[in-house]
C-alpha cells in the first residue's frame, strides 16, 4: 500500500510538471516575439539616421543602429537644447533652434544621452555589428508607411484656402453666403505645415489651412450659420469664446453636442447678439483640447456695429488689425503664429486711428508694450470698459481679448512686444519671438 501511494504521488508530480512546461511555453514566445519586434521596428540600418529634437523630447527617443552609422540630431524647438553623453564620449554643446549635431557610431555597445537643460530628455542609441534582413525589412516598410501617411493626411505649406483675402495683420478673412436670412461660413479642420518663419515648419492642425484659422467678421445682430468639417484624425468640435449663444451651439464636446467625428460635418447657428468687439474659436473636443488648440486650431471672432460691412473697418478708426499672441510648444512664442522677423509689419500714416483686437490663445501672462505712443484700453472680452484705460503696456490673460486705440501721430517703426524678455529673444540674444511693429508713415 505504502509502495502504491508512492507511485501514485510520483505520478502526480510528473503531470503537474509537465502541466507548467507546457502552459509557460506560448507565453515566453509571445513575450520573445514582442521583444524581438520592438527591437526591429526601432532598428535603422541607414549610414545616416536622424533624429529630431522638438517639444523637449528626442524622436525617435531609442534607435537601433550598424556599427558605422552617423547619428544626426537637429533642434526643432524655439529655446537651446544640448546632446550630451552621460560618459561624456559626445557632446554638442549648446544647439540654437534650427542648428544640428552629427556623431558617427563606430564601436558596437549602448549609448545614452540627454539635454543639460531638461533633465526628462534622454535618448539611447544602441550599436550594433551588423544588420538583419528581417529588420531591414521592417524598416522599410515602416519608412514607406509613413512616408504615405504624411503625404496622404497631411497637406503642404498652409496658406489659408483660395478666396479667402489676406489681410496686413497676416491673417485671412473668411467669406460668406448669404441663405435665407443667415451668412454661411464654412471651416475645414485639417492637417497642414505651417511656417513660423524661415527657419522653422511645423506640423499643425489648422482651421482652413491657417494658423490662426481665418478670422470671421460680422456685425451685431447677424444670423450666422458655421459649418464645420473634420479631416482630423480624431474627433473635435468648435466652441465659440465669449460669444452668448444657445447652449446646443456651444461647442463643448460630451456636453452640449457629440464630437463630430473624422470625415463628419457639425452645423452651428446663432444670432450674434454679444456687443462689438473681439472674441475668438476653437476646439473644445470631449478630450485633448489642450493638444489641440495648441497644434493650432483656433481663430478670431470679431463683431463690428450694425451696418459696418464685411471688409470695412470700424467706424471713426483708419486702420484696424487683429493680433493673436500665443506660447504653444508647437509654435513657440508668436504672434498671429508667426515668430519675428516674419510677424507681420502692420502699416498706418501719420494722424491714422488705430484698432487693435488684442487676443490671448496661449496658456501664459503677456505684457504687450508699445513702443513711440500710448494706447488706450477700450474694452476687454468684448464689454466696453466704463472710461478708457490709456496705458502703454497692458498686461494679457489666457484666453481674454481685449480692443486697444492709438492715434499714429509720428513716423517710426514702433515695436508692440510682450515684455517678458524671454518671450522676445533667443539663446543668442538675438530679437526673435513675440514681436510685431507698426510702420507709420507721413
Amino acid at each position: 500500500m505504502k509502495k502504491r501511494l508512492i507511485q501514485v504521488f510520483s505520478s502526480l508530480m510528473l503531470v503537474c510538471l509537465l502541466s507548467l512546461i507546457v502552459g509557460c511555453q506560448p507565453s515566453h514566445e509571445v513575450s520573445s516575439n514582442a521583444k524581438n519586434n520592438s527591437t526591429a521596428a526601432s532598428t535603422l540600418h541607414d549610414k545616416k539616421v536622424n533624429v529630431a529634437m522638438a517639444n523637449s523630447a528626442f524622436s525617435p527617443e531609442t534607435i537601433h543602429v550598424a556599427k558605422g552609422t552617423t547619428v544626426t540630431w537637429k533642434n526643432d524647438d524655439p529655446m537651446p537644447h544640448t546632446v550630451t553623453s552621460k560618459t561624456g564620449l559626445f557632446d554638442s554643446k549648446d544647439m540654437e533652434s534650427g542648428k544640428t549635431f552629427s556623431y558617427k557610431f563606430n564601436k558596437p555597445g549602448t549609448y545614452h544621452y540627454d539635454c543639460i537643460y531638461h533633465p526628462g530628455m534622454t535618448g539611447t542609441v544602441v550599436v550594433s555589428d551588423k544588420s538583419s534582413p528581417q529588420t531591414e525589412k521592417v524598416k522599410s516598410t515602416s519608412s514607406a508607411k509613413t512616408s504615405a501617411d504624411s503625404k496622404d493626411k497631411i497637406k503642404p505649406l498652409g496658406t489659408g484656402t483660395a478666396g479667402e483675402p489676406k489681410q496686413p495683420d497676416a491673417l485671412r478673412l473668411l467669406p460668406y453666403k448669404m441663405e435665407n436670412g443667415y451668412k454661411v461660413f464654412h471651416l475645414n479642420a485639417e492637417q497642414v505645415w505651417w511656417k513660423v518663419n524661415d527657419h522653422k515648419k511645423v506640423k499643425s492642425w489648422a482651421f482652413n489651412g491657417s494658423v490662426p484659422g481665418p478670422e470671421i467678421k460680422v456685425n451685431q445682430g447677424d444670423k450666422v450659420k458655421i459649418v464645420v468639417k473634420n479631416d482630423l484624425p480624431e474627433g473635435t468640435t468648435v466652441h465659440w469664446h465669449g460669444l452668448d449663444v444657445p447652449f446646443k451651439q456651444d461647442g463643448s464636446g460630451g456636453i452640449s453636442q457629440p464630437d463630430i467625428k473624422p470625415g463628419q460635418t457639425w452645423t452651428y447657428k446663432f444670432t450674434v447678439k454679444s456687443p462689438p468687439g473681439s472674441y475668438m474659436y476653437h476646439s473644445h473636443p470631449m478630450k485633448d483640447m489642450l493638444k489641440q488648440e495648441e497644434m493650432g486650431l483656433f481663430g478670431p471672432f470679431i463683431v463690428e456695429p450694425k451696418g459696418t460691412g464685411w471688409k470695412q473697418v470700424h467706424p471713426g478708426y483708419q486702420d484696424e488689425y487683429t493680433l493673436m499672441v500665443n506660447d504653444s510648444p508647437q509654435f513657440g512664442y508668436t504672434i498671429n503664429s508667426l515668430s519675428y522677423p516674419a510677424t507681420p509689419v502692420l502699416p498706418a500714416k501719420v494722424g491714422d486711428k488705430v484698432l487693435v483686437h488684442l487676443i490671448n490663445i496661449g496658456s501664459m501672462d503677456h505684457p504687450m508694450h508699445l513702443h513711440g505712443m500710448h494706447f488706450q484700453e477700450l474694452s476687454q472680452d468684448g464689454s466696453p470698459l466704463p472710461s478708457p484705460v490709456t496705458m502703454d503696456t497692458i498686461n494679457t490673460a489666457p484666453g481674454t481679448t481685449y480692443d486697444l486705440s492709438f492715434k499714429a501721430d509720428q513716423p517710426g517703426k514702433w515695436l508692440f512686444h510682450c515684455h517678458i524678455t524671454q518671450h522676445t529673444t533667443d539663446s543668442s540674444g538675438n530679437m526673435s519671438g513675440m514681436i510685431s511693429m507698426f510702420d507709420v508713415k507721413k
